[in-house]
């Protein structure tokens, strides 16, 4: 192993450098991840613009969404985990003593730590992971590197439909049909949902979203409220807001089944407002549900399903750029243009 290596640090919004550094040393019970896999997501792209700066340190290496190989370890490994296995990463490190976490919810930590945030993500060769975070890697051998990074938004998906109780709901609609939105699909018809709508203005994405799952896909013309009220006569059990901008979630609220729930998945601006009639829900007792990444027991759950192929996500996977291109990566992936791309860090 060299003793040093490349990673992408940014500095301060769209001020991202690529540095020669020392490998990480490894404190007792830390373990050393060598990146072969890293993918990046609309956070990443927040972040890189200065649009998200809570919870973020700079300079920070973005890329929360990673695997590799385990390369070293200073210790036990985890239960399960070997060296030189593949494993994912679950990026998130809750404190284990704040409200959040005592009730129940250590995705939302009030003092968490994170890869891609706090801690390096997997733009770097490699990561360093602290002992804290040591269970944190799941191992999974039989995919690409790729799909093992994609663990985590799916993770993510599933702790929102978990939390909008999708299982067991007639009529799911996912609003956007990105990355996310097809994960959400899928998941959405594993679980059994009968009819699964997907409503996509971007018409080049209709094949996949069938392809994905979605009985009928739809674009947001000005008819789309009558077209769901067509299919979905009783109306619809739960919308998912697989692209964060109001217009996700206004066209349907007319066509919401009693009782659903509104998922509010994807990440706003911070200035985003969700307009709703408040009588409307009082009287039809319409859930609101957020869903902020994920908890580690998606992770544990997510990660089989994708390594034993259940659940397909390898045509999910875009453009993947060198590490010297990540600012360009990140660009492409704000386009909306491509599937999940991805940064090559040792080419």
């Amino acid at each position: 192993m060299s003793a040093t290596m490349k990673k992408a640090v940014l500095h301060a919004p769209h001020d991202m450098r690529i540095e020669e550094v020392p490998v990480p040393e490894l404190e007792p019970g830390d373990v050393l991840i060598k990146v072969t896999g890293a993918l990046l997501c609309g956070t990443d792209v927040r972040i890189y613009t200065g649009r998200k700066t809570r919870n973020v340190s700079l300079p920070s290496t973005l890329g929360h969404e990673l695997a590799g190989e385990v390369a070293d370890a200073s210790g036990p490994l985890p239960e399960g985990v070997h060296m030189h296995d593949q494993v994912c990463v679950y990026p998130l490190v809750p404190c284990g003593n704040c409200a959040a976490c005592l009730k129940g919810h250590p995705n939302i930590c009030r003092n968490r730590v994170a890869f891609g945030y706090q801690l390096d993500g997997g733009l770097s060769q490699y990561v360093r992971v602290p002992a804290a975070a040591r269970d944190n890697l799941i191992p999974i051998n039989n995919v690409s590197a790729l799909e093992a990074a994609i663990v985590e938004p799916v993770a993510c998906a599933l702790n929102g439909q978990n939390l909008a109780k999708v299982a067991g709901a007639d009529t799911v609609l996912v609003a956007g049909a990105g990355p996310l939105g097809l994960i959400h699909i899928r998941l959405a018809k594993a679980q059994g949902v009968k009819t699964v709508i997907s409503v996509e203005p971007n018409t080049a994405r209709h094949t996949i979203a069938a392809d994905s799952g979605a009985d009928v896909v739809l674009t947001p013309d000005d008819d789309v409220a009558e077209r769901i009220r067509q299919i979905a006569p009783d109306g619809v059990d739960v919308v998912i807001m697989a692209i964060g901008r109001p217009e996700a979630l206004t066209p349907y609220l007319g066509v919401l089944a009693p009782g659903a729930r509104i998922s509010v998945f994807a990440g706003f601006n911070s200035d985003a407002v969700l307009e709703l009639v408040a009588n409307d829900i009082h009287y039809n007792e319409y859930e609101i549900v957020g869903a902020s990444s994920c908890r580690l027991e998606n992770f544990q759950q997510a990660a089989p399903m994708i390594n034993d192929g259940r659940l397909k996500v390898a045509d999910l996977i875009g453009t993947q750029l060198p590490l010297a291109r990540a600012a360009e990566a990140i660009d492409l992936a704000a386009s909306g243009s491509d599937m999940r791309v991805g940064v090559d860090v040792w080419a």
